[in-house]
């Protein structure tokens, strides 16, 4: 296998682990969500509580609950029954009431009318739970108009006369101060439902399981190109050894050669086998006979030699008188 896919094989597998688990964490997270106990306050006729944004981008606000049942209105005055009687302030710091209608910039509103009512039942039911005897009557510091209580969608057409739902703005999102103390007042015991901390771990859950579904299918991706890069590319050449060889250094550069265990001097000519005596020659006679012969005959020369020298020698000796 190419060393690609040894390498991107396993990095692969482990991103495709991690994609997930992060998708799998999601799940967790939207059960969490769903526990609205973690999200409410103990009941109480005086709630204080301090407004801040952490991730910068708004608060979908607080609900304010109190033992009562949606939709009643027996006296057919538009306002639901529970509400009748009903006394409820949200003032800040300075002890100014702020979800006053004459205010030029509102943080909090009360919702006894029949019909803003039917929408508090639609929150509960969406976000909180319908059947558990509290109704929603209002809401503070609804910054994103997450709960929709400023506007209405309407149906109309567009410049091409394609048909689609159109949001109408009708009143201003409320204007919560970070860092500002609001004091939410009642005549009769209420609780405050944190919904825009249940908004952010829905969001946040969301992220989890996009994040997790993208990482596992671009691991998925990367792990079947790692199988076919490292199947379908050829691996590394194989490492030579430089051997000596009775032809010596060409162009300076040793010779390469493959080690073979089988390889003996006869079957590669001038090459040197690890652990063998020296090279012997086999066109070398290495007969008795033959070494007595060529004695013989340097013998014969020698005797030839000192014979015409002393007759030389002779020739050339004056005669005595």
């Amino acid at each position: 296998m190419h060393i690609s896919g040894k390498i991107g094989i396993p990095v692969g597998i482990v991103l495709l682990i991690i994609g997930g688990l992060v998708a799998a964490s999601s799940f967790e997270t939207f059960e969490e969500s769903e526990k609205i106990e973690n999200f409410m306050s103990e009941p109480s006729t005086e709630i204080v509580l301090e407004y801040v944004d952490e991730d910068g981008e708004g608060s979908a606000g607080w609900y304010l609950m109190i033992q009562a049942e949606y939709s009643v209105d027996n006296n057919g005055n538009d306002i639901v029954d529970d509400c009748e009687g009903l006394n409820i302030t949200i003032t800040d710091s300075k002890g100014n009431n702020i979800n006053s209608t004459n205010m030029s910039s509102t943080y909090g509103n009360i919702y006894c009318g029949l019909d803003d009512n039917m929408k508090m039942a639609g929150l509960d039911k969406l976000h909180v739970d319908i059947n558990d005897g509290w109704m929603i009557v209002g809401i503070v510091c609804d910054t994103l108009d997450n709960a929709e209580m400023n506007g209405y969608w309407e149906t109309s057409r567009n410049e091409n006369g394609e048909e689609g739902e159109v949001w109408v703005q009708t009143g201003e999102n409320d204007r919560c101060e970070i860092g500002e103390q609001y004091t939410i007042s009642s005549n009769q015991e209420m609780i405050l439902f944190d919904r825009d901390k249940q908004a952010g771990l829905e969001v946040r859950g969301i992220l989890q399981l996009c994040g997790g579904i993208c990482c596992a299918i671009c691991s998925l991706i990367f792990l079947i190109l790692a199988v076919i890069s490292g199947f379908a590319m050829k691996p590394a050449p194989q490492m030579m050894m430089p051997i000596g060889t009775g032809g010596g250094v060409v162009g300076g550069v040793a010779p390469t050669v493959p080690i073979d265990s089988t390889a003996t001097s006869s079957t590669v000519p001038g090459t040197a086998v690890f652990g063998a005596g020296p090279i012997v020659d086999s066109s070398v006679a290495t007969d008795d006979s033959v070494n007595d012969d060529s004695m013989a005959a340097a013998d014969s020369l020698k005797q030839m030699f000192l014979a015409g020298a002393a007759e030389q020698v002779t020739e050339d000796m004056p005669e005595k008188e």
